[in-house]
C-alpha cells in the first residue's frame, strides 16, 4: 500500500482498461400507433371544411388593407425629407369610408381594426403635415421680411 500525491488514502487502483466498443448500429423496429378510429370517419373532419362549431371569417375589406399599407408607408417615409406624409389624407380618407362599408356591410365584411389603423396613422400624419406645411410657412415669411440677414442696420 502506497501513499503519495497520486494515491493519498492508499487504496489499491486497478490497471487501466480501455471502454468497451459501442454496440453496433441495428434498425431500429419501426414503431405504428394502433389506430382507435372508427372505420369510414376521417379524423379531422373533412378537407376543405371547417369543423363544426366554427365559422369562416369575413374576408377583408379591400380598402382597410390599402388604408393600412398607406398609413405605415406615409409615416415610414416621413423621414424622406416629408414627402411621405403626403399620403396621409389618402390613409386617412380610405380609412374612414372602409369603416362605413364595414358596418354597412352586416358582418359580411372584415378588416375593421386594418381599417381603424389606416385612418388612425392618417390623422397622425395629417396633423404632422399641417404643422411641416405651418413651419414652412414661418420659414417662407420670416426670409422675405429680411429675418436672416446678417447685415444689421442702426440708423
Amino acid at each position: 500500500m502506497t501513499t503519495g500525491p497520486d494515491n493519498p488514502y492508499g487504496e489499491q487502483q486497478p490497471p487501466y482498461q480501455a471502454p468497451a466498443p459501442p454496440p453496433p448500429y441495428a434498425q431500429q423496429p419501426s414503431y405504428q400507433q394502433p389506430s382507435y378510429q372508427q372505420p369510414g370517419y376521417q379524423p379531422y373532419g373533412v378537407p376543405g371544411y371547417l369543423p363544426p362549431g366554427y365559422a369562416a371569417a369575413p374576408p377583408n375589406e379591400g380598402m382597410a388593407v390599402a388604408s393600412m399599407v398607406v398609413g405605415i408607408a406615409s409615416l415610414v417615409l416621413m423621414c424622406g425629407y416629408g414627402i411621405g406624409l403626403l399620403g396621409s389624407p389618402v390613409a386617412m380618407v380610405l380609412g374612414r369610408v372602409s369603416m362605413k362599408r364595414i358596418d354597412a356591410s352586416g358582418g359580411q365584411l372584415g378588416g375593421r381594426g386594418m381599417a381603424q389603423a389606416g385612418f388612425i396613422l392618417g390623422i397622425i400624419g395629417t396633423v404632422l403635415l399641417v404643422l411641416a406645411i405651418a413651419v414652412v410657412v414661418v420659414l417662407v415669411i420670416v426670409a422675405a421680411n429680411g429675418g436672416f440677414d446678417d447685415s444689421y442696420s442702426n440708423y
